[in-house]
């Protein structure tokens, strides 16, 4: 697993591990673009720490006391009440317990002291308040290691995360050594691809796209990615 946290932290990226994932045959979730960043450069990869919060401040807290150090806390919320899930306080926490990342699906706040911080956070967006505003209607009492939702996928606990500027995915413990070996391979092949690229060699000369376009007037099922494949690259 550290093997896997190294690779993604110096080289490899979100889409080259979906889609390292897509030809291990291996399922991946994608949170969706409502997770963002809250800050650009984020690299994140760890194993998912999980609350469902329920806009209940206590729970989250004790969700990040109980956190290893390198997992991601990953804070759902079905009881969906427009407050911060967490501020600078926790982000400072979570910095010196050296927690990879907070995954919340829902709002943050202290936007700009969590960047001065410099703990990674994932959020649906931002807001000045926090759950002390809502109305009871609102609130509920949080559950540690359960399954949760994070946008649009379900996140269980020791599942990884990983993110970057691009959003988050989610993958089973067991997949990664498969989906790093497949990615350091097709990163090798980008490398090489893109150095063509900049000697001058046309892209499409590259891929064979007149011949593959004429393969496909005839077999309109004709698989693109196969056709790349074949003749040793990789998109």
């Amino acid at each position: 697993m550290d093997a896997f946290r190294v690779a993604f932290h110096s080289a490899l990226s979100t889409p080259l591990v979906a889609d390292s994932a897509c030809r291990c045959g291996v399922p991946v979730g994608v949170a969706g673009h409502l997770i963002r960043p809250l800050a650009d450069g984020y690299r994140i990869a760890g194993p998912a720490c999980t609350v469902e919060a329920n806009n209940d401040l206590v729970s989250i807290l004790l969700a990040l006391h109980r956190a290893p150090r390198g997992s991601v806390l990953v804070i759902g919320n079905a009881v969906q009440g427009p407050a911060g899930l967490t501020g600078d306080i926790i982000a400072t926490e979570a910095r010196r317990k050296g927690i990879e990342a907070i995954v919340a699906d829902g709002f943050v706040r202290d936007t700009a002291e969590i960047r001065r911080v410099g703990q990674p956070v994932f959020a649906k967006g931002r807001i000045p308040v926090g759950p002390l505003i809502l109305p009871p209607s609102e609130k509920g009492i949080g559950t540690l290691d359960v399954p949760v939702r994070v946008g649009d996928t379900l996140v269980r606990p020791g599942q990884w995360l990983i993110g970057d500027d691009d959003g988050v995915l989610v993958l089973n413990a067991t997949d990664l050594p498969a989906i790093l070996a497949q990615a350091e391979e097709t990163l090798k092949k980008e490398e090489d691809l893109t150095g063509r690229l900049r000697t001058g060699t046309a892209l499409g000369d590259i891929f064979g796209i007149e011949a593959f376009a004429r393969k496909r007037t005839e077999d309109p099922q004709a698989d693109f990615n196969a056709h790349v494949a074949s003749q040793g690259d990789a998109i």
